[in-house]
């Protein structure tokens, strides 16, 4: 009986693992950044639990957006060795007056046209501008939620192959839940 509870839990968590993998890069970000806004207390917890290995911090400060986190954290999510690198970076900082947090993830490999077509395709932010560097462009954009006003950005290749290194960003002013 205990080994049939222990097979029905591994096929359980085999198949939450093989969900998680047929999800699009743009869907990962979107369910742990963009749906519910920047969550750092939620997301290191979601780190400890899955057990995702801490990306090196010159790794995780270059790809937070924010100017001098006070704190920041990142994981590397796909670390088996047979996954495109993905990585999720968490900070927390101050911009004037405000605490804000940011969720950003990192991508490897993966199509960059498609996930800003899917992006575009939500409808609910609003470009706000442009910048363009060597080989790369960073598009930023606005959403408003419940009152809150939110800064997107997304970091992508000038020229996409399919095969492509994409950053995705989002801060906002950070909610405390009661």
């Amino acid at each position: 009986m205990a080994l049939i509870g222990a097979t029905a839990a591994l096929l359980a968590l085999a198949s939450v693992a093989q969900c998680e993998e047929t999800k699009s890069p743009f869907q990962r970000f979107a369910e742990r950044c963009l749906e519910h806004g920047p969550r750092y207390d939620q997301t290191v917890a979601l780190a400890k639990e899955r057990g995702w290995p801490d990306l090196a911090d010159d790794m995780t400060v270059g790809i937070q957006p924010l100017g001098e986190p006070t704190t920041f954290q990142g994981w590397l999510v796909s670390s088996d060795g047979t996954s495109p690198f993905e990585a999720v970076v968490v900070a927390r900082g101050a911009l004037g007056q405000k605490t804000v947090e940011s969720c950003t993830m990192a991508f490897a490999g993966t199509d960059a046209a498609a996930f800003e077509r899917i992006f575009a395709s939500k409808g609910a932010a609003g470009a706000s501008g442009e910048q363009k560097g060597q080989g790369r462009v960073r598009k930023f954009f606005t959403i408003e939620r419940e009152g809150v006003k939110e800064a997107l950005t997304l970091d992508l290749p000038i020229y996409p192959n399919g095969a492509d290194e994409v950053v995705a960003s989002v801060v906002a002013e950070q909610q405390i839940e009661n």
